[in-house]
């Protein structure tokens, strides 16, 4: 994909809110699980009371997670790349460091998500006319898709935040980086002129 992505721009601002969206949404989710979970196992084994029951409200968190992540799945090549051109820009430190390598945790997860989506439309091209949405022979394939796809979103929701973190960083160094680019202007009128000449 051609990353075209300007940080900053409109539809750079768009795509962070939805993953706000997703963040939340995610938080929700789990919590509903892990409520789920702690009801419905052996407080000692945490086995489950009941596989088959545990097993299909595992598969609907998988589901309702990859559902969440709808929006942000086809920009977020896009959001990391943004975020490692931002990080690029900015001096280093323990904090710029451990963000780069939370966003390197993001773009192993993208990939591995979009990995994991071709694999299931190769699955869903083989499987036989009669194995249609609702049958067995389609969700069962589907399910184990989702079950693949949940730990790439989990490290999304774990480490997205990054990507906000990032963004607010390089807005402040552009904030203050900008005076300093004025003041030399006001210093040097000859130099601001072939700026002024070009609007």
């Amino acid at each position: 994909m051609t990353i075209s992505l300007e940080p900053g721009s409109p539809s750079h601002r768009l795509y962070l809110s939805q993953l706000a969206i997703y963040l939340r949404h995610s938080r929700q989710i789990l919590a509903a699980w892990d409520h789920y979970s702690d009801r419905h196992s052996d407080p000692e084994t945490f086995q489950p009371h009941d596989e088959d029951a545990y097993g299909r409200r595992q598969q609907k968190r998988d589901a309702d997670t990859l559902s969440a992540f709808g929006r942000v799945y086809y920009h977020a090549d896009e959001l990391v790349d943004v975020a490692e051109r931002q990080l690029a820009q900015l001096s280093p430190s323990d904090r710029t460091r451990r963000y780069a390598w939370q966003v390197r945790e993001l773009r192993e997860a993208t990939q591995r998500l979009y990995a994991v989506r071709n694999d299931w439309l190769t699955v869903r091209a083989a499987l036989p006319a009669s194995a249609l949405p609702g049958t067995k022979a389609y969700e069962e394939p589907l399910a184990e898709s989702y079950a693949e796809a949940w730990s790439y979103l989990d490290q999304w929701a774990i480490h997205g935040q990054a990507l906000f973190a990032v963004n607010a960083l390089a807005q402040r160094h552009s904030a203050t980086s900008a005076p300093t680019q004025s003041t030399t202007a006001s210093v040097h009128p000859a130099a601001a002129t072939p700026f002024m000449g070009r609007r």
